[in-house]
């Protein structure tokens, strides 16, 4: 870290007004700002006398997760290292304020559906820094952007940096994301980024090079002290696969060893040719970055490229490149092959985005479905509604999805639909987009996963809720009436 200096390479920010990123470009920096969150979290905990393992239920009895036993050990540690096992529910903000709000979240967390044991494995959980900040902004009486800017912006004279979408939009020069689609790039639509402010403790901020530079520093010069225990010497969860970036890296196979494979609060804790180093990524929908950190070396390195996940290899190839020349040897990702990573060395192992099973899949406009048809609920997620439409079948809407529902051949009451992704023009819907909504409609209620692997969300029928309400009126009437004299 000494006599650091920072290269900027022009790219375009704006591919449509040909704008080229500066030295003042906001890059959204995803889940790496959870990090930042933790940093907070820290100092308002100690304020309170109170440290990372204190159960929560000790200081605010009102918190519950799924489980008496959960909600009573519950700690900051388990929030913010995944360890509460708790579901993900991703789609419940990413659905939009219509759907979302803080103080409703914090109420109707213990309705979530617990995936696991207690601390028994690690379970990626953004809520959960959304909770932990709430409890946080109680405890400090202040919300969590003031908290940002007290202890973090303005100390380290942070002076570019937004803690929101919204703010960084008003600049002017946020870098915006594109989806490539049948040979066109369409850009992200605004909103779609702006979600993400609901869940801002988790993933909001963003920032420019030169501020990045400053937080890493600051970082690194109290590596032997305050992040020591914060960060480095937290006992690190192991995720049970490899996590963070695309491709395990060994020796036998590559001509370099990377291994990221535990988890500590708010970072990926693994080693790189053979030293140790924390790293974590951050996806937006337009962006993604990737941070890693040295404190045997002493270095931080910030990345950050349009293109969502699909960029998170092109930032992990960057930083082995540069990790390289920090270790003094021979970078082997080159202009010759980051193009084709993994070849030469292996083949791609990407996940096909396509749905292998969709074949299997087909419009239904037969009018028995219209049986199926009607509005449904869930104490999380709001309002689902199910038309059929005669010519389409059953289609269904929920605040932005908007898709038509195809019918398993084998099965008269599975279904599933690719909902549109937010960047492409209306109407036009991505096929290999991996946002799969899958549907099963039993004794009048709907089961969804609501685009979540392995969930299975239950909404009840507003109107069997309706006609359940207006039985139970007429058993009371009745009632009463046999007994009048």
């Amino acid at each position: 870290m000494e006599n650091p200096s920072i290269d900027f390479k022009i790219v375009l920010g704006d591919r449509d007004k040909d704008v080229p990123a500066d030295d003042n470009t906001l890059f959204g920096i995803g889940s790496t700002t959870k990090a930042m969150t933790a940093i907070i979290a820290d100092k308002v905990l100690k304020a309170n006398n109170l440290t990372w393992n204190t159960p929560i239920s000790k200081f605010y009895n009102s918190f519950k997760l799924p489980g008496e036993e959960r909600t009573k050990l519950v700690t900051f540690k388990d929030l913010y290292a995944h360890e509460t096992c708790v579901s993900r529910s991703d789609f419940w903000w990413a659905s939009g304020p219509e759907t979302f709000d803080v103080d409703e979240m914090m109420s109707n967390l213990q309705f979530l559906e617990s995936k696991c044991e207690f601390r028994s494995k690690f379970m990626y959980n953004n809520l959960m820094y959304v909770a932990g900040s709430h409890i946080i902004e109680t405890l400090a009486n202040k919300s969590w952007a003031e908290l940002m800017k007290e202890h973090i912006l303005d100390p380290l004279e942070m002076t570019a940096t937004k803690t929101s979408f919204r703010d960084a939009l008003e600049t002017g020069n946020a870098l915006r994301g594109f989806e490539p689609f049948e040979g066109e790039f369409y850009p992200f639509q605004i909103d779609s980024d702006e979600i993400i402010d609901l869940v801002g403790q988790a993933g909001s901020v963003h920032s420019t090079a030169a501020d990045m530079n400053k937080y890493l520093r600051h970082i690194i010069e109290n590596n032997g002290s305050r992040y020591a225990d914060l960060f480095w010497d937290q006992t690190a969860v192991d995720v049970g696969r490899y996590f963070g970036v695309t491709e395990k890296i060994e020796r036998d196979t590559f001509p370099a060893d990377s291994e990221m494979s535990h988890y500590t609060i708010s970072w990926v804790k693994g080693e790189y040719e053979g030293e140790e180093v924390i790293a974590h990524g951050g996806d937006t929908f337009t962006t993604h970055t990737f941070i890693t950190l040295s404190r045997e070396r002493e270095y931080g390195i910030f990345s950050s490229t349009t293109g969502g996940r699909k960029a998170r290899s092109v930032n992990q190839l960057i930083t082995w490149f540069i990790q390289d020349m920090i270790m003094d040897k021979t970078p082997w990702i080159t202009a010759d092959n980051i193009c084709t990573f993994p070849a030469p060395w292996r083949n791609a192992t990407k996940p096909d985005r396509s749905d292998p099973n969709w074949g299997d899949y087909d419009i239904d406009t037969s009018p028995k479905l219209k049986s199926w048809a009607g509005t449904y609920s869930n104490k999380i997620f709001g309002d689902v509604t199910v038309s059929f439409v005669e010519d389409q079948g059953l289609h269904l809407t929920y605040q932005r999805v908007n898709c038509t529902l195809r019918r398993k051949k084998d099965s008269e009451n599975e279904f599933r639909c690719h909902a549109n992704a937010p960047s492409l023009p209306k109407n036009q819907s991505l096929v290999q987009d991996s946002r799969i909504l899958n549907a099963r409609f039993k004794d009048g209620n709907l089961y969804s996963d609501m685009m979540e692997k392995n969930e299975n969300y239950l909404f009840n029928s507003c109107i069997t809720s309706k006609l359940s309400a207006y039985s139970i009126f007429l058993l009371i009437l009745s009632f009463l009436f046999s007994n009048i004299p």
